[in-house]
C-alpha cells in the first residue's frame, strides 16, 4: 500500500509504517475518512460523482449487472478487539480471548475490512485516499483469518480452498445442440465492441444452451474453435496441472466470456472451463470464413482484439494465466500507437498507466544504460502502479513503430480488486522484475 504525503508525493508502505505513522497518528485520521466515506455507502452500486474526493487518486468503480462475487461480498468477521501498539496491532477474538500480533499493513487492512464489508469497498476506500493495496498482503491477511477461523464466510473458505491444487470432479458429457437464438450484438461482452453488422455476421450460427452443474465445456489442449458467453449462472476456469489435479485460476460469472483464444487464433485451449452452478450459455459456432474476415478492412476491432490475444499468448509476464482469466484486464485497456524513438515514459517520472506491447518492441533503459529489449506480449509499467510508490523505475523507448495495450491506473486496480487470484500473481511478478532489476544494479 501506498500512502501520499503532505506534498503530494506517493510513499511506500515501510516508509509510510516505519516511520509509526499508522498507529499513532494516522490511524485516527484513517478512520475519520472511514467514517466519512462510510456515510456515502461505500459498495459496489457506489456511484463515484457522489463521493468525496481525497488524496490524488481518483478512483473510478463500475457496478457489473452480474452475480455478486467473491470481492464483492460482505465479509463476516467474528466479534474481535483492536489494540494499536508501536509495531502494528493486537487482534483479539473476543469469544475465545485468543491474540495475534499483527504488523502495520495487516493490522490496518482488519481495522477497515471490519468497517468497509467487502475486499472491494477496502479496496475503494484506500485508492480513494490514494493508498494502493498490496495485493498480496491483502491475501496472506484473508488467508490467515480463514486458518484461525476469524473470517466466517463459507464462500470465502470454499475459494481458498479451491485454490490449492485438488482433484476436480466433473461429467464429461458432450454438450448437446442448443437452441437458436435472437441475441443482439449490443447485449454481449466482446460483440458490442464490434463493427454491428460484423458481430451479427459472426453470430448468426450462435446457439443457447443449458447444462448442469460440474460439466466440463472447454477442455485443456483440445482443438476445437468454438467461443463461449456465461449468460446464466457461474463456472470456473481450472489449470490442468496432471491427469487428476487442477488449480483454480479464474471464477466466471454471468456475462464471462472464454474460449476466445482458441476461437481467433486457432491455438489449443489453455485450460479446463467447469460449470459450478447450472449454467445457461450461448456457444458461437467457429466457421472457416472467419479466419479470412478477420485480415480484412471491416474486422478492425476484431483485427485489434486478436493482436492484444496473439501478444498475452506469447508474453513471458501472462503465459502461465489462462487467457480467460485475463479477459477484463484486456476489456479495461486502449489500444495506442507510437512510431519508433518515441519515448513512452522517463525513468523517475510518476506513473499511472502500464502497457501490454501489442506490436514492436522497446527499449529499457535506467540511468542511461540499456539494460533490455521487449518484444511482442511484453508488459511493462506494472510496476510503478504496484511496487514503487509510483514512480517509474527505468525508461521506455520505441525502437520501432509499436503498437500498445494501455491500461489505466483506475482500471488496472478495478480489475484486480474483482479477482483477487490475478491481482496476486501480477503483483509477484512485478515483485520478481524488480528484485531482477535490483540485482542488475
Amino acid at each position: 500500500m501506498r500512502g501520499i504525503s503532505k506534498a503530494g508525493q506517493v510513499r511506500s508502505q515501510e516508509e509510510f509504517f516505519a516511520q509509526g505513522l499508522y498507529p499513532e497518528k494516522c490511524r485516527q485520521s484513517v478512520m475519520a475518512m472511514l467514517y466519512c466515506t462510510m456515510k456515502f455507502h461505500i459498495d459496489s452500486s457506489l456511484n463515484p460523482l457522489s463521493r468525496p474526493k481525497f488524496g490524488k487518486l481518483k478512483a473510478v468503480f463500475i457496478r457489473y449487472e452480474s452475480c455478486m462475487k467473491l470481492e464483492k461480498e460482505l465479509v463476516q468477521l467474528k466479534p474481535l478487539q483492536l489494540s494499536p501498539t508501536k509495531d502494528g496491532g493486537t487482534l483479539t477474538v473476543l469469544e475465545t480471548r485468543r491474540s495475534f500480533q499483527l504488523h502495520s499493513l495487516h493490522y490496518s487492512y482488519v481495522d477497515v475490512l471490519r468497517n468497509a464489508g467487502s475486499i472491494e469497498g477496502l479496496i475503494q476506500f484506500f485508492l480513494g485516499q490514494g493508498w494502493l493495496v498490496s495485493f498480496r498482503e491483502l491475501y496472506t491477511l484473508l488467508q490467515f483469518l480463514i486458518q484461525e477461523n476469524i473470517l466466517l464466510n463459507e464462500s470465502f473458505k470454499t475459494y481458498f480452498a479451491e485454490l490449492n491444487p485438488k482433484e476436480v470432479r466433473f461429467q464429461t458429457s458432450a454438450v448437446s445442440p442448443g437452441s437458436p437464438v435472437s441475441l443482439q450484438a449490443s447485449e454481449l461482452p466482446f460483440f458490442r465492441s464490434l463493427d454491428t453488422q460484423l458481430a451479427q455476421f459472426l453470430l448468426q450460427k450462435a446457439e443457447r444452451f443449458r447444462v448442469p452443474a460440474n460439466t466440463r465445456i472447454t477442455q485443456a489442449g483440445n482443438t476445437d474453435r468454438d467461443l463461449y458467453i456465461l449468460l446464466k449462472g457461474q463456472a470456473a476456469i481450472y489449470r490442468v496441472l496432471d491427469e487428476k489435479r487442477r488449480q483454480l485460476v479464474a471464477s466466471l460469472s454471468e456475462g464471462s466470456l472464454f474460449g476466445e483464444r482458441s476461437f481467433l487464433l486457432n491455438q489449443p485451449r489453455t485450460a479446463d472451463a467447469i460449470t459450478t452452478k447450472e449454467c445457461e450459455l450461448l456457444r458461437v459456432r467457429h466457421l472457416p470464413e472467419f479466419d479470412q474476415l478477420i485480415k480484412t478492412d471491416k474486422a478492425q476491432s476484431l483485427q485489434h482484439r486478436f493482436w492484444v490475444l496473439q501478444a498475452l499468448s506469447s508474453s513471458p509476464f501472462f503465459k502461465d494465466l489462462p487467457n480467460e482469466s485475463l479477459d477484463s484486464l484486456i476489456f479495461s485497456g486502449q489500444l495506442k500507437q507510437a512510431p519508433a524513438h518515441q519515448i513512452i515514459f522517463q525513468e523517475g517520472q510518476p506513473g499511472n498507466t502500464c502497457y501490454i506491447l501489442v506490436q514492436g518492441n522497446v527499449v529499457i533503459s535506467q540511468r542511461g544504460k540499456n539494460i533490455n529489449v521487449l518484444g511482442q506480449g511484453s508488459c511493462f509499467g506494472e510496476i510503478s502502479l504496484l511496487m514503487s510508490g509510483g514512480l517509474r523505475t527505468a525508461t521506455v523507448t520505441t525502437q520501432q513503430d509499436s503498437v500498445f495495450l494501455e491500461i489505466h491506473q483506475q482500471n488496472f486496480y478495478r480489475v484486480l480488486s474483482q479477482n483477487l487470484f490475478l491481482a496476486k500473481e501480477i503483483e509477484t511478478l512485478a515483485h520478481q522484475r524488480l528484485q531482477n532489476d535490483a540485482q542488475r544494479k
